[in-house]
This record gives structure tokens, C-alpha cells and sequence, in this order.
């Protein structure tokens, strides 16, 4: 399998720093050797911003244009887009990338401790890497991402989120008030994933198939995004805003195995490793782990 590695050393649209830290970190611990070993074709590219940082917004959309040139690029020659990222809002790059691949009918899997699902009008905070799935959606900054990243919103009945236990009350309000389907953190750590989350797959999948115009036995394609906050902070400490109640790193695998089995995966982002915090490397360990299980000989193209 070929595969193309898109380190993304950004936090916010800020060079190698926080959670910018984390793809170096990955580099470092000898990921694409390790996928080599594994009998991978691996390609690195790492994103770097092409203009000086002078608003937040501005920069993150920057960068996501390096991305969306990365993925688009790793689908035209017949590669598979792994993207390890500091932010959520990396994700814009690859669902832009993915549009202009030919894969714009992907579905979305968001595993995540938060809902990143605020906009400008409900943020209690501001934070924009509060917004992505929303940005994603075309619910936050929306003419800034259509205008700089050429990209049309995502549909989101074609979004599932999972995982998500700390959520500013608007946020959640809107989340589940949305098309997405959601299962919360509390509900898929204690039932577990395969009682929790895989009917919810199985619905996703049929309906994202038929939306796609694919036939009954046909995969329906799909982007895989893993926050690395999804998992308890017992399984992952280094991570920017860690939340308890969480997976842990076996269930979170359990959760990738049963996105595969329903799903072509097209592509796969990992973020908000914060090297810093993970004074006993579990959260790499963790996330290296991610990278592997998506990189195995099950994952499928369409």
C-alpha cells in the first residue's frame, strides 16, 4: 500500500509549538520507518505556511491550503492521505483536498472528546479551534474558508460524531440539534463500542452509500478523523485539553476496526498530541498505535 505521511507542525497557524509539536514528534519516534517496515510505500511531505502569521484565522486557512495541495496530490497518485496535525482545523485542508480529488461524497467519522462544533455566535470562549467541525459545515467563517480554500460545506448527514463528554452547553445544543448523528463519550465508553457505536456505523454507512448513488454491496468511502482527546486521560495525557470519561487506547482500536469493516477509508487525521505532557510517552504510544491499525492490509480504496 502507498502511503503518503502529511506532518502538519502547526497549532493554531503557529510553527512548532503546543500540539505543533506533536507530527515532529512522530517523525522523531520513526513512524514512516516503521509503516515501511510494515511493507508500506511511504512518502513524507511536511506543510509549512507560506505567509508570515498576522491573524489566527488567517494562518490556519494558510496552512490548510498546503493540505488540501498534499491530499489532493497523495490521491492522484493513488496514496493514502495520513495526516498527523497539532488542530482539528486541519481538517478543512483535507476535506478540500478530498472535494478535489473526486472524493467529495466521503463520509465523515469525528472521534473526539469535544464537540468543535461552537460558532462566533454560541463560542463561550472564542476559541477557534472550538469551530472546525462547524467551519466544516459551513456554520463558522464561512466565507473565509469558501473564499480561501475553494471548498462547498460539508453535508451533515453525512457527519458522525463520537466520543464527545465536554461540550459548552450551546455547542451540544446545536450538535445534537444538527443532521450528524452523535454518541456521546459516557454512552460509548460504558456500553462499549460494539453495543454503542457499530448500529449507528452500519446506519451511516447504508445511508452515506445511498446518498453516493452506490449500490447495496457496494463500501461507501470515508474520511476517519481521530482526536487523541477521545481517549482517557490515563491512556493519553499529552493532549491539549484532556477530558475524563474517557476510551481507553484498546477500545479506541476496537472503535477504528469497526469503521473499517463498514467503510473504504480515503483518509485519516490525527491530532492534539502535545509532546510536552506525555512525560511517559503513552499518548504517543497511543497514537502511533492509531497509525498503524488504520495502515493495515484491511484498510480498503473504493
Amino acid at each position: 500500500m502507498r502511503v503518503t505521511l502529511v506532518a502538519v507542525p502547526y497549532d493554531l497557524g503557529r510553527a512548532d509549538v503546543g500540539s505543533g509539536r506533536g507530527p515532529g514528534a512522530y517523525l522523531k519516534a520513526g513512524v514512516a520507518e516503521a509503516l515501511r517496515a510494515r511493507g508500506h510505500d511511504v512518502d513524507v511531505v511536511t506543510v509549512r505556511r507560506e505567509a508570515p502569521f498576522t491573524d489566527e484565522l488567517d494562518a490556519v486557512l494558510d496552512v490548510d491550503r498546503g493540505v488540501a495541495v498534499a491530499v489532493h496530490t497523495a490521491l492522484r497518485d493513488d496514496s493514502f492521505p495520513l495526516v498527523v496535525a497539532g488542530n482539528c482545523n486541519v481538517t478543512l485542508g483535507v476535506r478540500a483536498g478530498l472535494q478535489r480529488g473526486g472524493a467529495a461524497d466521503a463520509a465523515l467519522v469525528w472521534l473526539d472528546a469535544h464537540g468543535d462544533f461552537n460558532t462566533p455566535a454560541i463560542t463561550e470562549t472564542g476559541y477557534l479551534d472550538g469551530m472546525p467541525l462547524a467551519m466544516l459545515c459551513g456554520r463558522a467563517h464561512r466565507d473565509a474558508v469558501e473564499a480561501q480554500l475553494v471548498m462547498a460545506p460539508l453535508a451533515e448527514k453525512t457527519a458522525l460524531h463520537a466520543g464527545g463528554r465536554d461540550f459548552d452547553r450551546r455547542e451540544r445544543e446545536s450538535l445534537l440539534a444538527s443532521a450528524m448523528r452523535v454518541i456521546e463519550g459516557g454512552e460509548l465508553r460504558d456500553r462499549g463500542p460494539a453495543e454503542a457505536l457499530a448500529p449507528a456505523l452500519d446506519a451511516h454507512a447504508a445511508e452515506c452509500g445511498a446518498a453516493a448513488g452506490l449500490e447495496h454491496d457496494e463500501t461507501p468511502p470515508a474520511h476517519l478523523h481521530v482526536d487523541l482527546d477521545v481517549l482517557d486521560p490515563v491512556a493519553a495525557p499529552g493532549v491539549t485539553f484532556p477530558a475524563p470519561g474517557g476510551l481507553s487506547a484498546g477500545q479506541l482500536l476496537e472503535v477504528i476496526d469497526l469503521v473499517r469493516e463498514r467503510f473504504a477509508l480515503v483518509a485519516l487525521t490525527v491530532t492534539s498530541f502535545t509532546p510536552d505532557r506525555d512525560e511517559a510517552g503513552t499518548t504517543l504510544a497511543a497514537g502511533l498505535a492509531v497509525l498503524q491499525r488504520v495502515t493495515t492490509e484491511l484498510v480498503r480504496r473504493p
